[in-house]
């Protein structure tokens, strides 16, 4: 998106990506390099580039990671969807599944709940996204099945 056309979107707001979310992600666009000219793989290349990187455990479980269900609306729809953040290989996973190489995919890759960002429709004009809620995180899901797993306590055999 040259300058012109950044100028019509609101300000992008911060987004946080896992440093694995990142390494997977670059590994996929170099393997879809024939197709960066599709908008909504250049829009990821540039969310990614302007991204905070974190390590997994760090990221809020509010935070939209690979793997995430999440609740969002468009522009003033107020019926939510919910969809699964996928890579696009991993379709079959998921029922809900929704490429990270679909503009809105890309949208919500970094975003947190209650964040909202405008990103350009198929007809080049601003469609704005609002995430409402993540239901489900891999990296929280992980982190309360590692401290759950901390707690339990094997009785002393006798």
């Amino acid at each position: 998106m040259d300058n012109e056309h950044r100028n019509r979107f609101e300000s992008f707001p911060e987004i946080r990506v896992t440093k694995e979310n990142l390494g997977r992600l670059d590994t996929m666009l170099v393997d879809h390099a024939p197709i960066r000219s599709w908008r909504a793989v250049e829009f990821l290349v540039r969310e990614l580039m302007r991204a905070k990187i974190i390590d997994p455990h760090e990221i809020p479980g509010q935070v939209v990671t690979m793997g995430s269900r999440v609740e969002y609306r468009e522009d003033d729809n107020r019926i939510p969807r919910v969809a699964t953040l996928a890579y696009p290989g991993d379709f079959r996973l998921y029922e809900d599944a929704m490429s990270v190489l679909t503009p809105v995919g890309a949208v919500l890759l970094g975003l947190s709940e209650g964040q909202s960002m405008s990103y350009p429709g198929p007809d080049g004009q601003p469609k704005k996204l609002t995430l409402t809620k993540v239901l489900y995180q891999p990296e929280a899901a992980q982190r309360v099945r590692s401290s759950c797993a901390g707690t339990v306590r094997i009785p002393p055999s006798h």
